[in-house]
């Protein structure tokens, strides 16, 4: 789970910046401001407002009082992050000046967490999104950055002729997978996760993980984040398409996902996903990282398949250990399959750190040497040598440390 941030640490660190100085300035005018965008005092108080500060392209707007004025600049600051960060996930082109975001700071100091959002129309039937921040000092930053994302693809929405009831029809956890996939921090162990997960059947078939209300995705925040992923991947084409098709009042359905996804694949959705989950097993988020289920991934290669060149019914077994295979190494097949795994060994490795590019190297050796018809006396300390190289990586892994080239074992 992503832990909620509050504001106010990164309010301090951004209050010592020239930046702010600009910020407060920007767009602030004396100009009175259109009816539908101005705040209203609470009723029976008497409430110095601040001026409010807009972002460059009028489409973002801060208010505050007097008494919290300075939280303008790190709050429409970090709008502006957040808005970038998302545009360049997507892209798309996220603030509307039709349906304009209005931040509004409160006065409260109680520690209030709260992030509230709405949709606005005044009596001209302009739109606005609207997100209060009772207490800045305390507002959960990941709420935070939930609304304001929220918020832009709902103006986005609005610009592609979308009415008040379309953003329901996107699921809660599509958003959700979104706001972990993009910034990119927890990709690589969301994939280690439902990698696992999906190995071990523990996961639905395609059409129910891609539900409405999925139970997985909902109960899994990394199997919202994967299953978001695959509508992001290509610059967000396939989100782009969903998002147009639910501002048009397409309702959501799995067929039509899949059909989005997939591409309309003949061999069904189910098979298209597994497909796409062994693809990104072999997948390099993070070059130079080695990860527990890199590791995990990298010890299922470790047999020998001699079937794959003759009928299987013709061998005792399908596949073979490596120590089994060590008794077996006088076989044609089995010469045959230890060089085709030398082969494909480094490419399992191919773009992880050092320490499992060596353990791969160490299996190479062993493997060609199996391939050479070596005598059984000198294959046993090859193998028994990648062996203890795999054992110390593992507990080295298990031990709580992620692998990292130039950087030695860190703490992910």
């Amino acid at each position: 789970m992503i832990v909620g941030v509050q504001l106010k640490s990164f309010i301090k660190n951004l209050c010592y910046l020239p930046v702010l100085f600009a910020c407060a300035a920007l767009r602030a005018s004396d100009k009175p401001l259109p009816p539908d965008l101005k705040p209203l005092p609470p009723v029976g108080k008497s409430v110095m407002l601040a001026l409010p500060i807009y972002s460059g392209d009028g489409a973002v707007v801060v208010f505050s009082s007097q008494k919290r004025k300075k939280y303008r600049g790190p709050i429409l600051i970090f709008v502006n992050r957040t808005r970038e960060l998302f545009q360049n996930g997507l892209n798309l082109k996220l603030g509307s000046n039709r349906c304009p975001l209005e931040i509004r700071i409160g006065d409260k100091s109680d520690g209030d967490t709260s992030v509230l959002s709405a949709r606005l129309r005044d009596a001209n039937g302009n739109l606005r999104e609207r997100i209060e921040l009772p207490d800045p000092e305390a507002a959960d930053l990941t709420r935070f950055r939930r609304a304001v994302a929220v918020a832009f693809l709902r103006a986005w929405m609005v610009d592609d002729g979308g009415t008040d009831d379309t953003m329901r029809n996107l699921p809660g956890w599509l958003i959700d997978g979104m706001m972990r996939y993009l910034p990119g921090v927890y990709r690589q162990t969301d994939l280690d996760r439902v990698y696992q997960l999906w190995s071990n059947a523990c996961l639905p078939t395609a059409d129910k993980l891609y539900a409405f209300d999925s139970y997985a995705a909902r109960r899994e925040p990394a199997v919202a984040s994967v299953l978001a992923g695959w509508f992001l991947e290509k610059r967000g084409h396939a989100f782009k398409t969903l998002l147009k098709n639910t501002a048009h009042g397409v309702e959501w359905s799995q067929e039509k996902a899949a059909e989005i996804l997939a591409e309309k694949f003949f061999g069904g959705f189910d098979r298209m996903f597994d497909m796409r989950m062994y693809a990104l097993g072999r997948r390099v988020i993070k070059p130079g990282v080695t990860t527990a289920g890199i590791i995990c991934r990298f010890r299922s290669e470790l047999l020998l398949f001699p079937s794959d060149y003759g009928m299987m019914f013709t061998h005792t077994n399908v596949c073979y250990s490596f120590r089994e295979a060590i008794d077996l190494s006088d076989r044609n097949e089995i010469q045959q399959a230890a060089l085709d795994k030398a082969l494909k060994i480094r490419a399992v490795a191919a773009g992880r750190d050092g320490s499992l590019l060596a353990l791969s190297e160490s299996y190479e050796i062993f493997l060609r040497a199996l391939a050479s018809e070596k005598k059984r006396s000198h294959l046993l300390p090859l193998l028994m040598q990648a062996e203890a190289m795999r054992l110390d990586l593992e507990n080295s892994i298990a031990a709580g440390n992620t692998r990292k080239s130039n950087s030695g074992a860190e703490k992910d």
